[in-house]
Parts: structure tokens; C-alpha cells; sequence
């Protein structure tokens, strides 16, 4: 079954504001640095150092951030997806994130900012299963200034735009551009690629969407 596993923590440059302390207080883990990685996601000895393909993104004008509320539903017009929000993701006791339960909605990581607040907010889904493409099947053809826009509890809708894509390894997972402070509103949307690894049932490398609040 090809679905996106758990992300790991273990370290503490990047621990931030107090979302990042309450996920370690939960675990009585208080200090190291903040180590994340797609677990399961191609080990092999054949990886080579993370690959990064990125494009310098335009400026994008930012606006004011918005207070917490938790996303319900997300669309992202390029690429003809609409999905719902599962509940909120946690840790589990292996200290790894927990990982969206169906294919085709996706789920945020409840100790960051929920989308449109400031810092950056994770979402994660699967790329594909044994049935066929999943909820973030088509998240590589998305561009720089495409937008993502996410339904909030509370009424409102955060709209994010692409700055860049990014692809790495399991072994290079940028932990400080994925988690780390940020002093507007960001969004970080998760899933597999590269090779996948029948045997092992894993991905070698991860896409990661970076995208800003405009509106």
C-alpha cells in the first residue's frame, strides 16, 4: 500500500513558540533539536543527498494574520482538488506525527498554527494508494503564485500562494524551512514522491509545497 507515513521528531533548533512546546511537553521531550522526516519513505543506501528543485519566487505582498480556527475544507483551483479536512494530527508514542486516515481528504498538524495564522501550518496527504491517485496525486504540477484556499471554522478563508515546490530526501528533510519561525502567516503542504519501493512499501524523497497568506 503506497500511502504517505509518519513524521518524525527528535531535536531542538527549530523548536518553535509554544504549538512546538506543547508537542514535546505531551511527550516529556523538552530539549534536542527537532529532527523531522518522512519515516519509511526510502532508506535505501542508494539515496543520494536531498534534492532540492526550487524556483527564486516572486515577491508576493502579504496580509495581517488571522486568529486560530480550525480548517475545514481546502480547493486548489490549478489543479481541480477540493477536500475536506479529517481531524487534526497528533503524535503518537513512537513520538512520529500521525498521518491522514483516508486517501482522499487531507489533515493539518494540530500543535502548529492552524492555516492563515502566523508561522508556518502543515498539511498532510497521500500521494497515491493500491486503489490508484490519492488526494495529493497532482500537488507536482502546481506553480509559483497558484493559489490554495482553505475554509476556516470560524467563517473565514485563508488564500495562500505558491511560492516554491521542493523536493528532498527522506534523509534531507529541511526541518528549519518546514517548521521554523516565520513572521507571516505560511503554509506547508506534504507528500510523497520519487522512486516508490514495492518491497519496503515507502516513497525515496518528499514534496513540499511552500505557499504565503494573500488574502
Amino acid at each position: 500500500m503506497r500511502k504517505l507515513k509518519s513524521l518524525k521528531y527528535f531535536d531542538s533548533t527549530v523548536i518553535r513558540r509554544y504549538q512546538q512546546v506543547a508537542a514535546f511537553a505531551v511527550l516529556g521531550v523538552l530539549t534536542g533539536v527537532v529532527l523531522a522526516q518522512l519515516v519509511g519513505l526510502g532508506n535505501s543506501s542508494d539515496i543520494k543527498d536531498a534534492v532540492d528543485e526550487t524556483t527564486e519566487p516572486e515577491a508576493i505582498s502579504v496580509v495581517g494574520e488571522y486568529n486560530a480556527s480550525l480548517p475545514i475544507r481546502m480547493r486548489i483551483p490549478a489543479i481541480e482538488l477540493e477536500t475536506e479536512f479529517e481531524e487534526p494530527l497528533g503524535v503518537d508514542n513512537s513520538r512520529a506525527i500521525e498521518v491522514p486516515k483516508t486517501y482522499t481528504d487531507v489533515a493539518y498538524y494540530k500543535y502548529g498554527p492552524t492555516p492563515g495564522e502566523l508561522g508556518p501550518a502543515v498539511v498532510l496527504g497521500h500521494v497515491d494508494s493500491y486503489m490508484g491517485p490519492a488526494v495529493f496525486y497532482n500537488l507536482r504540477k502546481l506553480e509559483e503564485g497558484d493559489l490554495i484556499e482553505i475554509d476556516r471554522e470560524d467563517g473565514t478563508t485563508a488564500t495562500f500562494a505558491v511560492e516554491r515546490l521542493a523536493t528532498h530526501s527522506q534523509t534531507g528533510f529541511p526541518t528549519a524551512q518546514v517548521y521554523g519561525d516565520l513572521e507571516y502567516p505560511g503554509l506547508r503542504l506534504i507528500t510523497c514522491t520519487g522512486t516508490y519501493d514495492q518491497g519496503n512499501q515507502r516513497y525515496s524523497h518528499n514534496l513540499i509545497v511552500f505557499a504565503k497568506l494573500v488574502e
